[in-house]
């Protein structure tokens, strides 16, 4: 896997995390002022750190736990108090720390992003030719972008309608991107996806079993045409960071690209060009790159589609319930002047008690989430109008036979996920 901004801009700030909360804000905020930053868990030893040799070193935390041996390294370090969120109300600290007490140089640029990955692409591929893993998401359009500006005719986009996707989301994504000049493969495999998601409730299990049927499905595409050896993905650093695996500490979730690839894939080797981004990074690289603002800023969706909307065992009923529902939160958020970030639906796994045609039901539990957040590392809950609340709530229900209940999500994050799954 491509190890985040290894050959760009050698000077660096190491953020290491110590369990905080606000790591990934901090290495935002960092990068920012136009300075690299990378996030590590604060197991990391003192001969790791100076194998690395960052400029400056930042704590999540005031109280670090950590290899004492680091402040015997001569590398400047500055704590970061998370009950006060000094990196967000102090900005003239972190600046003091990186320029006067660091020495560091605003030499972080995404332009010199571009050309770094276009000069490592066509290092690693070489003349053969890559199937990116396309879902018409911000992530994957942005990466397929930037391996086409690297190796131009070598790109073959492969869209897996796997039966989790939203509403009518599979005719719009062919609609906008197989007009387009590239190499656009729809591949239908709903039923699949289903099977391999058969008597699965875990919701770790999903996304491994998920990241496993996109890979086999794209083994059997390679197969299908002439010198693919490379799968590129639309992998971002908060992928990385969440999915842990020891090296960037805790495992939040695993996602499906990361921690849900198998050992035995049949390709040659991974892209990933987009791994050392934040997702604000990704949007900005989209513009640079020329793709058109209503793709760049579209709300993220989730590999694992409704996969991880879907509470429990995934069934094509469940899909078509959640798919209707959804469709519904996004069309009357949508309508608003200033909209959240994220919105959508979620299909619980509880069944309530209700009353319709002035009889008893027993049905299910709709769930809706809408957040505000720069980063989608942290987020506040929309304090969305409780009128139009009430809309959506009637409309489900009415219009959703088998709904009679619509909850909202006032969770912010941390302490939950964005996503329920």
């Amino acid at each position: 896997m491509t190890k985040p901004n290894e050959k760009l801009n050698q000077q660096f700030v190491l953020v290491l995390e110590n369990g905080g909360k606000y790591k990934e804000l901090i290495a935002r905020s960092v990068r920012g002022l136009k300075v690299l930053s990378k996030i590590m868990p604060d197991s990391i030893t003192a001969g790791e750190i100076k194998k690395l040799n960052p400029i400056g070193i930042i704590f999540a935390d005031n109280s670090p736990k950590c290899d004492k041996e680091i402040f015997n390294l001569g590398i400047p370090v500055l704590g970061i108090k998370e009950s006060g969120k000094d990196i967000i109300s102090d900005k003239e600290l972190l600046k003091n720390f990186l320029f006067n007490t660091c020495g560091a140089k605003k030499a972080y640029k995404l332009s010199d992003y571009i050309q770094e990955q276009v000069k490592e692409i066509c290092a690693k591929v070489g003349n053969k030719k890559v199937l990116l893993g396309l879902s018409g998401g911000v992530d994957s359009s942005v990466t397929a972008a930037l391996i086409s500006k690297a190796i131009p005719n070598q790109l073959v986009c492969v869209f897996v309608d796997t039966g989790l996707m939203r509403k009518n989301e599979g005719d719009e994504i062919e609609e906008i991107f197989g007009k387009k000049d590239l190499n656009f493969i729809r591949v239908n495999a709903e039923e699949y996806f289903l099977e391999k998601l058969k008597g699965i409730t875990s919701p770790e299990q999903k996304r491994k079993v998920i990241g496993e049927a996109f890979v086999r499905v794209f083994e059997s595409e390679a197969k299908k045409l002439d010198g693919i050896l490379f799968l590129a993905q639309g992998t971002i650093y908060p992928d990385i960071i969440e999915s842990g695996g020891g090296k960037h500490g805790a495992t939040i979730k695993s996602h499906h690209n990361v921690g849900g690839l198998p050992a035995d894939m049949g390709f040659e080797g991974l892209v990933e060009p987009l791994s050392g981004l934040f997702k604000n990074e990704v949007r900005a690289l989209g513009i640079l790159l020329g793709l058109p603002e209503f793709l760049v800023q579209r709300q993220p969706f989730p590999g694992p589609g409704l996969g991880v909307r879907v509470i429990g065992e995934i069934t094509k009923e469940k899909c078509d319930i959640l798919r209707d529902a959804d469709a519904i939160v996004r069309e009357e958020i949508g309508k608003l002047s200033k909209k959240p970030n994220q919105y959508f639906a979620i299909l619980t796994d509880t069944d309530s008690v209700g009353v319709k045609n002035e009889m008893r039901t027993y049905n299910k539990v709709i769930a809706i989430r809408a957040v505000d957040t720069d980063d989608f590392m942290t987020c506040n809950y929309t304090q969305i109008p409780h009128k139009i609340l009430q809309h959506i709530s009637n409309r489900i229900t009415r219009e959703i036979v088998c709904v009679s209940r619509v909850v909202y999500d006032i969770t912010s994050k941390p302490p939950s996920t964005i996503e329920w799954e």
